[in-house]
């Protein structure tokens, strides 16, 4: 009979924190026969949405939606359980150091990565493919506006200081993106995906054709305006972006996206001389 892999992320985890530690585990049970379990946990750092109003169904993984509670009960056996039920299934409590040899419960990422020792071969990472509904959403904006003949401007601002990931919602850090940006002429055609406010106005001020999916930047701060981590219709609307990202001809990637590994032939990075060159403004 084959074996059992069951993982599961912190609540706060967002979307590439999950993603990066599936592809781990999957990557462990490929090599090593075992069946993928992932739990999905509707929380906060997906906006409280399911799997299925996200993403559609991944190759090779099964899926459960979890509550948040649930997921909270898991974090608190990790510390001393050795067996957890999850499913009606008895599960070892995988440890980094240990061989897994039974049905095992993967904890977080760095467990993930603990599985991965002694595997072979570059792990892959999975491409998210957005639900039926997203997609169709995209398309119809990207075919409306021409996304494949754009540059794509993504900026993800960070709002914990401590973490490395730059920007921070810092107005120094802020302007130094934009003057950044501001190298790129004026009249290159851009796509922009951003949760500040303030960096979506002014690359709008520079672009003479700037577009981007509307949405409602409802958190103030002190540097302005910035998507609510929880609003479920930002999420949806990140995933419309992703897709519109990815169709791009060129982008600009700073702080990250889901699937942006898809696209890395195609990222490029200051001094921007390659849109200078291909003079997107004729196409």
């Amino acid at each position: 009979m084959q074996r059992t892999v069951i993982c599961a992320a912190v609540s706060s985890s967002g979307v590439r924190h999950r993603i990066g530690m599936l592809s781990r585990v999957k990557h462990f049970a490929d090599s090593r026969g075992y069946r993928v379990v992932m739990l999905w946990g509707v929380t906060s750092g997906v906006s409280f949405c399911k799997f299925e109003e996200l993403f559609s169904p991944i190759p090779g993984v099964t899926v459960w939606n979890a509550t948040d509670d649930e997921i909270h009960e898991l974090k608190h056996h990790m510390p001393s359980s050795e067996y957890v039920n999850i499913g009606g299934k008895s599960l070892k409590v995988f440890r980094s150091g240990q061989v897994p040899k039974e049905d095992i419960f993967s904890w977080d990422l760095r467990c993930a990565s603990a599985l991965l020792r002694g595997i072979p071969g570059p792990m892959p990472l999975i491409a998210m493919t957005p639900s039926i509904h997203l997609r169709n959403q995209a398309a119809s904006f990207a075919q409306r506006h021409k996304i494949a003949q754009r540059l794509g401007i993504r900026i993800r601002v960070e709002e914990i200081l401590r973490r490395d990931r730059k920007p921070h919602r810092v107005k120094r850090e802020l302007d130094a993106v934009v003057r950044s940006l501001i190298r790129i002429p004026w009249y290159v055609r851009v796509f922009v995906a951003t949760d500040s406010e303030y960096l979506q106005q002014m690359i709008a001020s520079h672009f003479a054709d700037t577009v981007y999916l509307p949405k409602q930047f409802d958190l103030q701060e002190s540097t302005g305006r910035y998507i609510h981590r929880q609003d479920k219709h930002a999420m949806f609307t990140f995933l419309m972006e992703v897709e519109c990202l990815c169709q791009c001809r060129k982008v600009v990637n700073i702080g990250g996206f889901i699937n942006e590994h898809t696209v890395l032939e195609k990222t490029i990075a200051e001094p921007y001389k390659e849109v200078i060159d291909m003079h997107l403004h004729r196409l």
